[in-house]
């Protein structure tokens, strides 16, 4: 009975130790830590220097495809003629030059790419003074459309034989192709003159100035010029054949206006035929006439 005892108990102890081994096998090896050591990380260093150099490589291939690519989209435009301009379209102001217009664009024949609406655009202000703005826009493969608009001149200026206008902004044009309406001064000099013979002209007037060009264009008779003098300012001639002052602004111009009415009644009254009346100070009016 101690002998089979004894026997079962080896056989027990067989079974266990191989399935200690079994597990044993299952369970992964405990990880080793890789030596530190120079050579380990000249390796590392080798390793790491070789993969940059494979992802420059690949980098640089794939940024000469692109460039090959866009460096024959730019020769088509370059060379193809439905990349150039062939025809502008011009619109606005129907008595300018579009032949010149076109000439000075630039564009003609040029490739698309390499005009640039912005220059053109100032090319032409600096070269027409009767051009308030330009709109140029591109539209591919090669179509250029320029839409110009005109200033608008609001008074034409006679500075002793030699002419000039000036605009809704007050910009002083040496020529005008408008044929709009504007009111006519004649003058033997210009607001803010240093001295009567000065003939250097201003590239503008000031709004103040323009606002009393234009309210005194207002009032001034049908088929009379308004009239501007260095010394009076302005005025115009009179239905009763004499000249008229009322200063260099248009100051209580209504107030003067019917001091105007007050005097020539009081002219016609008297029998006085006056040759001048200044009304720039309304407080010291003067007139000059002609003695019988």
């Amino acid at each position: 009975m101690n002998e089979s005892t004894e026997q079962e108990n080896r056989i027990l102890r067989k079974l266990r130790e191989r399935r200690l081994e079994k597990e044993a096998q299952k369970k992964p090896e405990p990880l080793k830590l890789q030596s530190l050591s120079p050579s380990n990380r000249e390796s590392e260093t080798n390793l790491e220097k070789s993969r940059k150099r494979r992802s420059t490589i690949a980098a640089r291939w794939v940024s000469g495809i692109f460039s090959v690519i866009f460096g024959s989209m730019a020769a088509g435009y370059a060379f193809l003629p439905q990349f150039r301009f062939d025809d502008i379209q011009i619109t606005g102001m129907e008595k300018i030059n579009k032949a010149e217009i076109v000439y000075f664009t630039g564009a003609k024949g040029e490739p698309v790419f390499t005009v640039d609406p912005a220059r053109i655009r100032t090319t032409l202000l600096q070269h027409y003074q009767d051009i308030y703005d330009a709109d140029v826009t591109i539209d591919f493969p090669a179509k250029m459309s320029i839409t110009l608009t005109e200033r608008v001149p609001v008074v034409e200026w006679d500075f002793g034989g030699s002419r000039f206008w000036i605009d809704q902004d007050g910009k002083v044009l040496s020529e005008s192709r408008s044929q709009e309406s504007t009111i006519h001064v004649y003058a033997d000099s210009y607001p803010g003159a240093p001295n009567q013979a000065d003939r250097e002209l201003p590239l503008y007037f000031s709004r103040d100035t323009l606002k009393t060009i234009m309210t005194m264009g207002s009032f001034v008779p049908e088929d009379q010029p308004l009239i501007y003098t260095y010394k009076n300012g302005f005025g115009w001639d009179t239905d009763e054949g004499w000249r008229v002052f009322f200063g260099k602004t248009d100051s209580d111009i209504e107030e003067k206006l019917r001091m105007q009415e007050s005097l020539t009644r009081y002219f016609h009254e008297n029998d006085i035929e006056p040759i001048f009346l200044s009304l720039e100070f309304k407080d010291a009016p003067y007139y000059r006439f002609v003695e019988n």
